[in-house]
Parts: C-alpha cells; sequence; structure tokens
C-alpha cells in the first residue's frame, strides 16, 4: 500500500515487474562482463580484466572509486550500516574520522590517514560519482602555525566546483572534525595569509554564485580550524601579497575562493543544522554567516508587505547574438505560468505547447535550453498539447489563439504579433527544488474541475451537472464522487476508486463549458468562472474600464456575436520591419557607426485609431506593452484581455468570449439589449480617487526619507573628512562616517497606519487592475487568470551529436607533425616511413626487446610481415624520474607495423583518411593497439581520449511514453518486460500509456544511427581483433533495442548502466528523472553522452586517461548497475509524482507560501514522500499529456539557419513580434554583452598574436628572422636498426601565416550597423560603439593619411 500523502499504485505488479527488470538486466549485464574478460584475457589490452568495475549501491561505489587511497580497507559494509541510522551528511562525518582512524593504525601515516578520510566523506555526500573526491582536493598536508604548532592544510582544486557549495563546505567540516580526532593543533593565520586571501578574491574573474565581502573573508580565514589552501588555478599573479608562507605560488588559486565563498558563505545554513546537532566546537563563526538577513520576530510587524510578484531580471544578463529573449521579466504578453507536471517534465524541465515553440521562429525545439526567471536559472524544454498555445494577430485584425500545429502551419504567414506567448507549465517541485516562494496560480481548467468535483455531493448535485455539462459517456456510468470518496476509506478498493476519480476530473478539466453552464455551475456552487469565459482582467488598468464600458454599451448582440461598431476605424496592421541583408563584415572606411540622433529616446506616435479615445489625462500612464498606441482603446483591451475576435469594416465581431466580457463588466442583457450596470462609472471615479490620494500619500512620505538621506548623507561626509583630517587609517574613517550617520534617527512616518494602508491600496490596485472592479460588481467570483508571466530567453541549442575530441582521431596514436596538420597516419607514412615520436617504453617478454606497445611489434623475420607479437610489460626509464610523464622519444617503423596490422585485421587495403594523435597526455604514454584505430575509421566512428566512443544528447525527462512514440514494436516491449500499461491493463495497443523503467533510455534517431556503425565496429573488433564471433550483427537502429549503454556526465567519474528501448526524432535523449540525477545532472539544459556497454567493457583502459588535473573526469572509472532513490541527489525526491493537484493546493498558492509549508499539509504527491516503497520508482503519476515526444520543430532555428547575421536578424525581428520584448533593450545588450566584447577581444588577440606554420602547424611568438618555418624534423636513434635510423635533420620551411585576420575583428561591425538603424540604442552603447569604432580604424588604417572622396565636398 502506497504511504500517506501519496497516489495509490499497485504496489504487488510493480513490485513484480521491477524484480523481473532487475534480472534481466543483471543478465545481461554479466553476460556482456563474461565476453568482455574473455576477449580481455587474450592479452591484447592494457590490462587483461575489465577496467570498470560494477557497483551496485553508494557504498560499493565509494569503496572502488577510492580503492589507490584505502590500502584494501573495506569500508562498504559500515556506509551500508550507517545509513540506514543516519543521513548521507552525518554518515559522511562519522565515517571519514573512522576511516582515518582505522588508516592511522593500518599505516601510521597521518597525512595519509586524513586525505583517505577526506575523500571517502567527500565522495559519500556526492555520491561517489562526481570526480571531485579525486580531483577536487589536490593534498592534505600538514603544515606549523607560528608558534610551531602543526596544522591542517587541505588543498582544494578546480573540479572542486562539480561538488556543489554544501559539499564544498562540508568537506571542510570533515576535515576538521578529522584533525580533531587525530588531536593536530588549530590554524592561525598570519596576517598576510588573511590578506592573501582577500587579495585573490579581488582578483578572481570567473562567475561565481556569492562573493563575500572583505570583512566576511576575515572572518572566515580566521576562525576556520583548518587551512583552506589549493592550487593554483589562474594565470592573474598576486601583486600586493605575491609570497606568503603556507603557500606556494603566486597566482590566484580558484579553489579556495569557491569553498569559501560558494561553499561556507552560501551554504553556511546548512553547516549550522550539522554543527549545532553534533555540537561541534570551533565553528560558532558560521551562525553569523546563516543569520545573515534574518528578521526577528519583533521586525517586519508593522511592515508593509506587497503582494506584487518581484521580477528577477538576472537571466536577462549576457544575452547572446542569435539567441532570442521570449519575455522581459514577468511583462504581459510572456509565458504564463501554470503549475503541473507533462509526463514528459520534471527536474528543472518545462512543458511547452508545440506551437509556441514554432510562434518563436522556431528558436525552441525539444531539448533547447531557456534561462528562465523562475524558479531555477534555466530549464529544458519538452512538448505538452494539453496547455494553451500563442495568442496571435493576423495582418487582417483577427486575433486568436492557436494551439494545434495544423492550424499554426496555415496562418504562421499572416502572423504580424505575437500578444501571449502561451503557457510553460512547471511542477511544485521546481519550487521546493530551489527554494522560492510560491506564485499565485492562475485559474485553470483543471482547478475549476477541483472545484466543482469537490461540490457534488449528492445526486441532485450530479442531475444538475449532467444537466448543464455533456459528459463523457464511461464517466456517467461510472459511481458517482462523493460514493467514490466514501470508498477511498477501503484499503483493497483504494487504487480502483482513485482512478475513476482521476477520470471524473479529467472529464471535467476537459469538458466544453458554454456561458449558461459557466453561470449555472457558478451560482449553485459559488465556483468561480469557468477559464473560458475568464478575461485577463489583471492585465487591463482600471482607468481604461470607463471609456470601455462606453464603447461596449453602444455595441449590438446579433447572431449570437457581439459587434462594436466604428472600433477600429482607421486601423492599419502594425509594421513589421523586416531584417534587411546584414554585411558580415565593414571594411575600410565604414567603420564609423556613429548615428545623429538615437531613434531610442523618440516619444511612441498614439495613431487614431475607433472612435472612443483615451482620457488624455491617462495617456502618460500607459505602456507601450499595453498596445494603445497602435490598436486603439477598444482593440487593445480585448486583446488585453486575451478575447479572440475579427474584424468586419470598421467594426469588431467577437463570436466566443463575450458574455463574461459584459457580465464581468456589470452589463445585463435583456431581449437582446445590452444595458449598463447601475452607478458603475461612479464605482470606478471613487476607486481612481482612491488611488490618487494613496499616491500623494506614499509621495510624501518619499519625500521625507529622501531629506532624511540628505541629512545622513552630510553627516556622514563631515565625520569622514575629519577622520581623514586626523590621519585615521581607512576602516577608522569609515566607522566614523557610518556613526555618524546613524546618530540621525528615523521618526518614522507622521501616521504609519495611513502609510501602510495608502501604500496596500496602490498594491492592490497593482495585482488586481480590473479584476477589483469585476469582483466588486458581480454576485459571482472571479479569479485571476494571469497573475504570473514568466521572462526567459533561449539559452544553449538542444545537442544530439557525437562526441569528437578538439583534435578529432580514429587512433590513439602519437604521430607528432609527421601527419600534417589533419594528423593522417598515411600523410606520416607516405613522408617518412618511419617517425620520432615520444610514448612509454615497454619491453617484451618473448623477445626482451623495447617497443611501445602491448604487443611487440618487431618482426622475427626481416622483410617478412610477421611480428613477434610477445605480451609486453613497462621497462625501466632512462633518463629523469622526476617528470610528470613517462614517455621517451623512440623512433617507429610505423609503414611496417600498418603493413603487418592490415594483413592480421584481414584487410585489402587500409581506409585513406585514419586520423591519430599528436601526442599522448597520459602518464605512461602508452598507445592504444593501432589496429582499433583503424577499424573505427572503417566504420568512421572517432575514439574519445580514454578510447571509448560516445555520443551527446540534451537531457530532457520522460516517465511514460507511448509504443508508437518511440518506434518499438509491442511484441518487443512486452519482451523487455512491459506487459501493462498505467492503469494494468495488459499491453496490446500501441497507443497505450506506459510508465518508463527508471534505466530505460530513449535516444535520438540521430544518436540510434551512430550506436548502429559502434556496435559494427565492435562486431569487427570482436572478429578481426579478438578472433571472437561477432555479438550485435546489427543492421537497422531497431536491432540495437534492448542492448545495454553506459550514461555518463561530463563532470563526473561513474557511468550509469542504461537500456535502449527506442527511438525519438526529438536532438535530445528522453530518460526517467531518476536516470538522470544518477548521473548528478538535472534537465536545465545539462548535455550527456551515452555509449555502449560492451564498448566501454573492451576498450576503455585507465592507462590512457590524460595525467593533468581533471584527466580522471568524464571516465567510467565506476558502473551503478542498480538506482536506488534514498542515495541520488535530493532534486530527484522533489519530483512531482501525483495526477492532479487538489483545490487546497491551488487555494493556498494565493498567498504566495514557502513550498515546505505545502509539504508539511501533505497538499502535493512527491517522490520523497515514497521513499521504502515502489512507489519511489513505479507507480508516478502525471498531470498533464502530451501527443508526441517529438512534437515541435526538430531543431532550433539557431542550429539550421547559417550565419551569425542571419541568427541575429532572426532574433530581432521575432524580438519585434513579441508584445512581451523591447527590442531596443534586446537590441544594446546583444551590443554590449556580446559583439562588442567580441570586437575588443578579437582587437587585443590581433595585436598580440603569433605566427603558426601552414605546413607543421609550429607557432611562433615572434617572426623567424629567416621569414619561413625553422623547426627541425628527423633525428638520430632507433630500437631496431631500420633504415630511417641514419642521422637526418632538415628543417619544415613552411610558409608563415597570421593566426587572428583582419577580417575576424571587424566581422561584426556589419551587425552592430544594421542593429543601430533598425532599433537604436541607448546613449551608453553607442559612446562604447564609437570608441570601439574608432579603435578598428585606428588599427588597420594610416592615421597620417587621409583620403577623401568627392563625398566629402558635397
Amino acid at each position: 500500500m502506497s504511504g500517506i500523502g501519496t497516489s495509490a499504485f499497485d504496489e504487488e505488479r510493480l513490485q513484480t515487474e521491477m524484480k523481473k527488470y532487475h534480472n534481466q538486466l543483471d543478465e545481461e549485464t554479466e553476460r556482456l562482463y563474461e565476453l568482455a574478460t574473455k576477449a580481455r584475457s587474450l592479452g591484447l589490452d592494457f590490462a587483461t580484466e575489465v577496467e570498470i568495475p560494477r557497483a551496485t549501491d553508494l557504498a560499493d561505489r565509494t569503496e572502488k572509486l577510492l580503492e589507490e587511497y584505502l590500502d584494501g580497507l573495506e569500508i562498504a559494509e559500515s556506509i551500508r550500516t550507517m545509513l540506514k541510522e543516519e543521513d548521507r551528511e552525518t554518515t559522511a562525518i562519522k565515517i571519514a574520522c573512522q576511516v582515518s582512524i582505522q588508516m592511522m593504525e593500518r599505516t601510521g601515516d597521518q597525512q595519509r590517514s586524513i586525505d583517505a578520510g577526506l575523500r571517502v566523506g567527500l565522495a559519500i555526500l556526492t555520491e561517489a560519482i562526481l570526480v571531485a573526491p579525486l580531483e577536487g582536493i589536490g593534498q592534505v598536508r600538514l603544515l606549523n602555525n607560528v608558534d610551531g604548532s602543526t596544522f591542517l592544510s587541505i588543498d582544494f582544486c578546480g573540479p572542486i566546483r562539480a561538488a556543489g557549495g554544501t559539499a564544498q563546505a562540508m568537506a571542510v567540516l570533515i576535515g576538521d572534525m578529522i584533525r580533531s580526532e587525530l588531536g593536530l593543533a588549530k590554524y592561525e593565520p598570519t596576517f598576510a595569509e588573511v590578506e592573501r586571501v582577500k587579495e585573490e578574491f579581488g582578483l578572481y574573474r570567473a562567475g561565481m554564485q556569492y562573493k563575500p565581502t572583505p570583512e566576511e573573508i576575515d572572518v572566515i580565514v580566521k576562525s576556520c580550524p583548518v587551512m583552506i589552501n589549493g592550487e593554483s588555478t589562474e594565470d592573474i599573479e598576486c601583486a600586493g601579497y605575491r609570497e606568503v608562507r603556507n603557500i606556494d605560488d603566486g597566482r590566484v588559486r580558484g579553489g579556495v575562493l569557491l569553498v569559501i565563498g560558494e561553499g561556507l558563505c552560501l551554504k553556511a545554513p546548512k553547516i549550522q543544522k550539522h554543527v549545532e546537532r553534533l555540537e561541534i566546537p570551533g565553528w560558532e563563526f558560521i551562525s553569523e554567516f546563516a543569520n545573515r538577513g534574518k528578521k526577528s520576530d519583533s521586525q517586519g510587524k508593522n511592515e508593509f508587505v506587497s503582494k506584487v510578484i518581484k521580477t528577477d531580471s538576472r537571466f536577462m544578463k549576457d544575452i547572446i547574438a542569435g539567441r532570442p529573449v521570449f519575455g522581459m521579466p514577468n511583462e504581459p504578453g510572456g509565458f504564463r505560468l501554470r503549475y503541473g507536471r507533462p509526463r514528459a517534465s520534471g527536474l528543472a524541465a518545462a512543458g511547452m505547447n508545440p506551437v509556441s515553440m514554432k510562434a518563436m521562429s522556431s528558436f525552441i525545439s525539444v531539448g533547447t535550453q531557456m534561462k528562465i526567471e523562475r524558479p531555477g536559472k534555466a530549464c529544458a524544454v519538452t512538448p505538452c498539447t494539453d496547455i494553451d498555445g500563442p495568442m496571435v494577430l493576423l495582418d487582417d485584425g483577427t486575433f486568436v489563439r492557436v494551439n494545434e500545429e495544423e492550424k499554426w502551419n496555415e496562418i504562421e504567414d499572416q502572423v504580424r504579433a505575437i500578444w501571449d506567448n502561451g503557457e510553460l507549465m512547471l511542477g511544485f517541485g521546481e519550487f521546493l527544488e530551489n527554494n522560492k516562494t510560491l506564485v499565485p496560480s492562475a485559474f485553470t481548467s483543471e482547478w475549476w474541475a477541483a472545484e466543482v468535483l469537490d461540490s457534488i455531493k449528492n445526486q441532485d448535485d450530479l442531475d444538475f451537472l449532467e444537466s448543464n455539462l455533456t459528459l463523457e459517456k464511461t464517466i456517467s456510468e461510472q459511481s458517482p464522487p462523493w460514493e467514490l470518496k466514501r470508498r477511498l476509506r477501503s484499503k483493497s478498493e483504494r487504487l480502483e476508486v482513485e482512478w475513476k476519480l482521476r477520470d471524473w476530473h479529467h472529464s471535467l478539466s476537459h469538458s466544453i463549458v458554454n456561458w449558461q453552464a459557466a453561470i449555472a455551475i457558478s451560482k449553485r456552487w459559488n465556483v468561480s468562472i469557468h477559464p473560458s469565459h475568464n478575461p485577463q482582467w489583471s492585465d487591463l488598468p482600471i482607468f481604461i474600464l470607463p471609456k470601455l464600458i462606453e464603447a461596449l454599451g453602444e455595441s449590438i448582440i446579433e447572431n449570437e456575436q457581439l459587434r462594436i461598431q466604428d472600433a477600429v476605424l482607421g486601423w492599419n496592421a502594425p509594421l513589421i520591419i523586416e531584417s534587411s541583408p546584414m554585411v558580415e563584415t565593414i571594411t575600410n572606411n565604414q567603420t564609423n557607426l556613429r548615428r545623429k540622433e538615437s531613434t531610442s529616446n523618440q516619444e511612441t506616435e498614439i495613431l487614431d485609431v475607433g472612435k472612443h479615445k483615451i482620457p488624455e489625462i491617462y495617456l502618460s500612464e500607459l505602456s507601450e506593452n499595453l498596445g494603445f498606441n497602435q490598436h486603439g482603446l477598444v482593440k487593445s483591451s480585448l486583446m488585453c484581455l486575451g478575447i479572440s475576435h475579427r474584424h468586419e469594416s470598421d467594426d469588431i465581431i467577437i463570436d466566443d468570449g463575450w458574455h463574461g466580457l459584459l457580465h464581468g463588466l456589470g452589463f445585463t442583457i435583456v431581449d437582446g439589449k445590452i444595458s449598463e450596470g447601475v452607478e458603475v462609472k461612479e464605482l470606478i471615479k471613487e476607486k481612481l480617487q482612491m488611488i490618487e490620494d494613496a499616491k500623494k500619500v506614499v509621495e510624501l512620505e518619499d519625500e521625507r526619507i529622501r531629506i532624511l538621506e540628505e541629512k545622513r548623507r552630510a553627516a556622514r561626509i563631515q565625520a569622514e573628512t575629519a577622520a581623514r583630517q586626523r590621519g585615521e587609517g581607512i576602516t577608522a574613517t569609515e566607522l566614523a562616517g557610518k556613526d555618524a550617520q546613524d546618530a540621525i534617527e528615523d521618526p518614522g512616518a507622521d501616521d504609519q497606519k495611513a502609510l501602510n494602508k495608502a501604500k496596500i491600496e496602490i498594491d492592490d490596485n497593482e495585482v488586481m487592475n480590473s479584476l477589483w472592479f469585476v469582483n466588486r460588481t458581480n454576485s459571482l467570483e472571479w479569479k485571476d487568470a494571469v497573475p504570473c508571466r514568466i521572462g526567459c530567453r533561449m539559452g544553449r541549442p538542444e545537442k544530439s551529436a557525437p562526441r569528437e575530441m578538439k583534435q578529432k582521431a580514429h587512433a590513439l596514436y602519437p604521430i607528432q607533425n609527421y601527419g600534417g596538420p589533419q594528423r593522417l597516419l598515411a600523410t606520416a607514412v607516405s613522408r617518412e616511413g618511419s617517425i620520432r615520436v615520444t610514448v612509454g617504453p615497454r619491453r617484451c617478454l618473448r623477445c626482451d626487446r623495447e617497443t611501445p606497445h602491448i604487443r611487440c611489434h618487431h618482426r622475427t623475420i626481416p622483410n617478412e610481415p610477421e611480428e613477434c607479437g610477445g605480451r609486453t610489460v613497462p621497462a625501466d626509464r632512462r633518463g629523469s624520474h622526476l617528470r610528470n610523464r613517462l614517455g621517451e622519444l623512440t623512433t617507429i617503423p610505423l609503414a611496417d607495423i600498418l603493413e603487418v596490422k592490415r594483413i592480421s585485421l584481414g584487410l585489402d587495403r587500409l581506409p585513406e583518411r585514419i586520423k591519430a594523435m599528436k601526442g599522448l597526455t597520459s602518464k605512461a604514454q602508452y598507445p592504444e593497439p593501432i589496429e582499433k584505430g583503424i577499424l573505427r575509421a572503417i566504420h568512421d566512428v572517432s575514439a574519445f581520449r580514454d578510447g571509448t566512443i560516445r555520443y551527446d544528447m540534451i537531457d530532457v525527462p520522460v516517465t511514460h511514453f507511448r509504443p508508437i512514440e518511440i518506434g518499438t514494436s509491442v511484441e518487443k516491449l512486452v519482451e523487455l518486460g512491459y506487459t501493462h500499461d498505467i492503469r494494468g491493463n495488459e499491453l496490446k495497443e500501441d497507443t497505450q500509456i506506459l510508465e518508463l523503467f527508471p534505466q530505460d533510455f530513449i535516444p535520438s534517431r540521430d544518436g540510434g544511427e551512430h550506436l548502429l556503425k559502434i556496435s559494427q565496429y565492435l562486431d569487427d573488433l570482436l572478429v578481426r581483433f579478438y578472433k571472437m564471433d561477432p555479438e550485435f550483427n546489427a543492421e537497422t537502429i531497431d536491432d540495437l533495442v534492448g542492448q545495454l549503454g553506459i550514461a555518463l556526465a561530463p563532470h563526473t567519474s561513474g557511468g550509469v548502466l542504461c537500456r535502449f528501448i527506442g527511438w525519438t526524432n526529438a536532438s535530445a535523449g528522453y530518460g526517467h528523472t531518476l536516470f538522470h540525477a544518477a548521473k548528478r545532472r538535472n534537465c536545465d539544459g545539462d548535455e550527456d553522452c551515452v555509449m555502449l556497454l560492451l564498448d566501454g567493457l573492451l576498450n576503455f583502459s585507465r592507462m590512457i586517461l590524460p595525467s593533468s588535473r581533471g584527466g580522471r573526469m568524464d571516465a567510467p572509472l565506476t558502473l551503478t548497475t542498480r538506482l536506488n532513490p534514498m542515495e541520488l541527489d535530493k532534486e530527484a525526491l522533489h519530483v512531482d509524482a501525483g495526477w492532479n493537484y487538489s483545490k487546497e493546493f491551488y487555494l493556498e498558492t494565493l498567498g504566495s507560501p514557502h513550498p515546505r509549508e505545502i509539504v508539511d499539509k501533505k497538499l502535493v504527491d512527491l517522490v520523497n514522500n515514497r521513499i521504502g516503497t515502489v512507489g519511489a520508482v513505479r507507480g508516478y503519476g502525471f498531470t498533464h499529456d502530451l501527443e508526441s515526444l517529438d512534437a515541435g520543430p526538430k531543431n532550433s532555428a539557431y542550429k539550421t539557419l547559417g550565419s551569425m547575421t542571419d541568427k541575429m536578424s532572426a532574433q530581432l525581428a521575432l524580438g519585434r513580434k513579441l508584445r512581451s520584448v523591447d527590442a531596443r533593450v534586446v537590441a544594446s545588450t546583444v551590443i554590449g554583452s556580446h559583439l562588442l566584447p567580441d570586437v575588443r577581444g578579437n582587437l587585443n588577440a590581433f595585436s598580440r598574436q603569433k605566427v603558426r606554420c601552414a605546413k607543421c602547424n609550429h607557432s611562433y611568438r615572434r617572426l623567424p628572422l629567416a621569414g619561413k618555418c625553422i623547426q627541425i624534423h628527423g633525428a638520430t636513434g632507433g630500437l631496431h636498426g631500420h633504415h630511417s635510423s641514419r642521422p637526418e635533420v632538415s628543417r619544415c620551411g613552411g610558409n608563415l601565416i597570421l593566426t587572428v585576420s583582419e577580417g575576424a575583428v571587424r566581422k561584426y561591425l556589419g551587425v552592430i550597423s544594421h542593429v543601430i538603424d533598425n532599433f537604436g540604442i541607448d546613449d551608453y552603447t553607442q559612446q562604447y560603439v564609437d570608441w570601439m569604432s574608432d579603435s578598428v580604424e585606428s588599427l588597420f588604417q594610416n592615421d597620417r593619411v587621409t583620403v577623401y572622396t568627392l563625398d566629402d565636398f558635397l
């Protein structure tokens, strides 16, 4: 039985299905491991066993991930036992201390013991998936205080960022606990050590979520019991405190700053909780940061609290050229928030109508990232056809909502403006995860359905409902709602009853409700007017109503339509300036981009449209966003209210929705005649006067505060001046000014109650606008249809592409520059025959000769294409043993080796384009077997740095699917374990909805084609290289359904087992929310890779991973074979799992509560509520459906458009169409944040550039005097007496070229000119443009030579 607060689910069936599913995965995984072990046992790879260990849980992963640090110590069982009793943070602290003590007993090495314990604790905190325990901590050191006592220093490195702020701060706390257990002294920093950290914060240029003040830095560094140290990560050097004891380098240490700023400062409340619960001494300072900004109980009692939703414009920073803004912060016309979770959303993804995707000029497709205003920073977009699409204005004046793609395709060319973007659906869990207060819910059909369903108490109610609504036959034949609710108490019936209640709710929410039914239902049960008849009242200013009422009072009802006469007299379609062609560059004398006058400050012209005019007194208060300047009073009002209409001559015709308009404004209809309500205009007049009076009260208070602040400022300046004259320091001077300023007290408002009342009056008007009047004059209840919009812009486009290294390579084999710029083996062979490269030395066990290969390449008989083939082992190094890498310069007979490999692989000829590596970056520098590279080239797949072949896709979530959506047959899905649909019915049709198993994955079809090539490569590898039978025998991507893979996120070091069950046409990868969370990812635009499991088992090797910092990132060092929700990031547990929200939930949102209050009241079904049952992984619900997982554009216009100028042109053209976007602001921001910095950067790069050889690619900081490349090729020596061992020395002699061209500097100047001409920009940006254009002109033109043309004299 499901737990309290959760929806019912069929526990017995789901447990049986999960057991069978896990058995299938385990059996197939075991079979592939056995196959790979057999292949590896042949000795053709670096290791004779598979190098990816399996792990079943967090404890197992932690032990296997940190094997090299634990000296054989087994810790898995201890972790499992403690996790059953404690939360993960407490477990991390206690196990870390326990491991340190045990390691101390085993090794006697204090430093090594602390290091092991700290890494174990950090691994537990990061689910042993992230790379932070391996790469985020450089080392721990035992250093000395000034008094000689020994303290602990922890070196944090750049990859610690991946752990997140909480884990960073917890790592410091764990380090202190270990320090205390081992009896080390507290860290006592010197003045220089404290000031060094302050200086580094000032120099750090990378983005940080929080940058502490110097005072906060002072407190943390002085109070923290351990030293937060680190490696240098930036090129910037400190000047004031460069040489400081206990700090090794003079450059900025990024890891230190991340741990202090984003860890200890930002996550102080979480650390305080553990410090107080465990009573940890020495951490009292953390309370200062944890309680920062909190008000005491006595504060705020008399303070006015605004109901206006605060805007957040941070998402508008750094707008990128070619990536549009879809809505300014909470601006009318932007995406309207709707609570819910479609079956393809959650974990930071948001649902959007596919028509809205297309309406945004197709810049949005499945998987496209949007930077959003709330609740988080970003989201990936997925389709949802159950919500509203956009409202658009057509050429002929028709104003209509479009919800179907077919309709959009018909009218797309006629769209003049997009007045409303449609809805964006986000679940309650997103607000909970981001710790953001809820915003009031719009009144939606599902809220209305919940209210009606709660109101049906008896047969009389049901008869009334059936007389007003046409219910589905299956619903009317079911048990009535009141009886079903009574049967909910029965445990045996609960599942069936809940499904029937969902059917009732679904039927009601999708019912077509006419005006008469809406009125009748509202009157009987005091339910708000149905959403289809509820205009967007809060968007319309109340001062517009008198004239609108006057116009509507003269309208005529005919043929069930409302005709408003002469409402669009003189109306013309708004002018849309189509983007003219942009030039890529501006050359010579065309760089002067100054404009004689700015268009940004011109007054907006008010067009004379319609018979009824807006009073002049209110013209200054009208926002351009309302459209009154273009469309006149009546049409603009109807558009603001969201009422569809069309033109007929100079009249407006409203076919539907006019009843609610008239009723809401107090009109009555008698015998087809419209009558105005009594004293309606007087009520509006009184309200407007109250608002005006309230504004005057607030203005007086603002003036009083301004005078007070002026006095305080004068006192502060006077005190600071006196302090400077006394010769006091900066700190003392600032303190004197602050004391003088604080000495002038604020006596408060003359009448605080009157002031609060005035503020409330203004606040209510801003929130409700015309809705106040509608509710005041009506006996019926009307709720806000649009309380909140979400501002957003495009982030990254969706992605579905093969993973390739910056230097694409088929073979992880070094050839230096012998292969030319493209690093081709064929080129290297044709030029030299033999090559001299840096590789690690090995020795053959059969012939005892040196070779860099795993199998000895030396020929047993000269001139015969047959090699020794003996297994090799690492050989002793020659020369210095202090180098980070073990490679030595070695001559390799590449031509001879390739000939032998061709024959051994059974090939007639080698591929012409086999790309190799310039050099190897692993510690040992052993090359991979070159046969693998040859076979990859044949199948046109490239290797990643660890030897695997990967495919990248944007992460998008899905919990339920239809077989028809993924192209997999019902028979195949039954074979894979999908035997029943979500209602427990046997799977027979491809349209039934199935719940996804947590480790099943649906890649893009493009990804499927790439995986097909990989499978064919692996079959070839098994047959030709390992001399075994093929495994896949796949001819189409459908043959890969059911195959296993590894999913891996870039910042992690642990893969997650997955199974491919079908394909989507979208350029994204659909997976369960738990699956994405297991990779330590969410769906806010992150991208991850997948690979075939067998590829990883055969080809992955730790031996070839880079030895540099971060080299073990993005490598499957472990494989998680089973998901446990309790061990995943909490974000996965905050996903909505219910089928709908209750009426109580919607009502609670009106007060903008914190999400925790909703959780405490158990109003929402979350995954977290189901922990401990099968419901945590199965039995999820969803609130809204969709027609297809790949609905909407297949790819974003950002990817399909050609040049950047085309993208920029489309971006600004869309900005002109969108009501919610100010194109001038976008234009100025794009120029200031993207284009001009790019020009400036290229300008600097041009002046500092190197020159590069076109032949060998070698670069020079200064041009050689010879004017040609002087790089030396060829050298002496060899391992085998090949003819190439004769001394040969030559210089390259290639032509030298610039690395940065003039065109690169000028490329955006044409775009900037176009933007200024068509959109106008603010004065600051204009001056920035002028300065930059002068700089470019000065660089490329001779200032002493002035070229005149005839135009200069005319």
